[in-house]
């Protein structure tokens, strides 16, 4: 008995006809071009998907409605899964008509066409997933991307791997604006650096009267991109609260300046993917999540819960737009061929010093260890949730209360 039979009976059972016009295989899936007898309900059939996988002994189902037809594609898993090489994505043709500021490489679509987007337009990503994935490799494949596709003069690179381990190979590049930090501390400064880097290329947009790095490219002269990818996000702002404010900064107004945002995470809960983040983030990538409550902070919607691991993504575009892709795979000894002609030390591009901190500097210590402190309680009170600050108020109002009575009393 042939798939296609399988697929006719099992469906029948819950009561929905039809039958298999097409097939079509990508690296990871089978897609199967089921089309519905009259009266049939999407819906109902969306519904009873877990149960006929089980039936098909499958491990899962999808669905996705065929363009300009009545049909709709069953995503049904290979039994032998293929791997999506980064090399032959990125040397095929499509990706070399692919025009684009910053080109990243997602991988393939089901259908297995390579898929690659702008992120100058997006203008910031952010990606989830929980361990074994596909979200180490994926960020990689997205450094790669824009190595292979831009000079050193044209981009440069920012990264921040709390982990220690990611990165490391991309450090001695031509592209790289730091070493790569690891140090909690250290990536908080980096990114404050970051955003008076932000405040200096505005007053250039300014002077020369454009609104965006583009037409100061076409008027002026050359200013290299900056694309800042984070690491383990939700570590970082564990260690250093600071440096989600200035992610958030950036987030809100760096992209017309040429500067952008990877934000990942492997832990998307609501304390680190909060609604101002998310706002500012409209394109999302989510690879296999642990809970389908996961999948719903990073996507608004579930499904990355059930998907296959090994790359298997689901991307959210600026649109609404949701799309299932696979994402490529590239070993270290593939990295370190195409890192080799870029080794050496970047100029440096970033200012060493912040106006305010000279400033400061000029001012009395003890104005400056009052600014500290007043800094350090407002980052520890922005760094408690909203119960934990209602439960300190609640005990210094008993306090309070407390000590009035006491004195009224004597």
């Amino acid at each position: 008995m042939t798939i296609e039979t399988d697929i006719e009976r099992v469906l029948g059972h819950y009561g929905i006809d039809g039958k298999v016009v097409g097939e079509k295989r990508g690296p990871l899936l089978r897609l199967m071009e089921f089309e519905p007898a009259a009266g049939a309900k999407i819906k109902k059939l969306a519904a009873i998907l877990d149960d006929a996988a089980r039936e098909l002994k499958v491990f899962s189902m999808d669905i996705e409605p065929v363009s300009g037809s009545d049909s709709i594609w069953l995503e049904i898993p290979l039994e032998t899964p293929e791997i999506v090489n980064f090399t032959a994505v990125t040397d095929s043709d499509a990706f070399r008509a692919f025009k684009a500021e910053l080109p990243l490489c997602l991988g393939v679509d089901v259908r297995g066409e390579p898929l690659m987007v702008d992120l100058a337009k997006m203008p910031h990503l952010l990606v989830a997933g929980t361990t074994g994935s596909g979200k180490s490799v994926g960020l990689n494949t997205f450094i790669l991307s824009l190595i292979k596709a831009k000079k050193p003069t044209d981009v440069r690179l920012m990264l921040i791997d709390p982990k220690r381990i990611e990165f490391g190979i991309y450090n001695d590049q031509r592209y790289m604006l730091e070493p790569v930090v690891t140090d909690s501390r250290k990536a908080a400064e980096m990114l404050e650096l970051l955003f008076d880097e932000m405040e200096r290329r505005y007053l250039l947009l300014q002077k020369s009267k454009t609104r965006n790095i583009a037409e100061y490219h076409s008027s002026v002269g050359q200013m290299p991109y900056i694309v800042c990818m984070i690491d383990e996000f939700a570590d970082l702002m564990t260690a250093e609260p600071t440096a989600e404010k200035y992610v958030r900064l950036l987030a809100q107004k760096s992209r017309a300046c040429g500067i952008h945002l990877i934000v990942a995470t492997q832990r998307p809960s609501v304390d680190v993917v909060t609604g101002v983040l998310k706002a500012n983030f409209p394109c999302r990538l989510a690879y296999k999540t642990a809970s389908a409550a996961d999948s719903r902070t990073i996507l608004d919607c579930g499904g990355a819960e059930k998907l296959l691991g090994r790359g298997d993504a689901l991307y959210l575009n600026g649109r609404g737009g949701l799309q299932r892709l696979h994402g490529a795979y590239i070993n270290d000894n593939d990295i370190r061929t195409l890192l080799a002609p870029w080794q050496g030390e970047s100029s440096p591009l970033l200012p060493k010093k912040r106006t305010q901190r000279e400033n400061t500097a000029q001012a009395p210590a003890a104005q400056k260890q009052k600014k500290s402190l007043f800094r350090q309680l407002l980052s520890w009170w922005s760094s408690l949730k909203v119960r934990e600050r209602k439960t300190i108020i609640s005990g210094l109002r008993r306090v309070f209360v407390y000590i009035c009575n006491h004195r009224f009393r004597r």
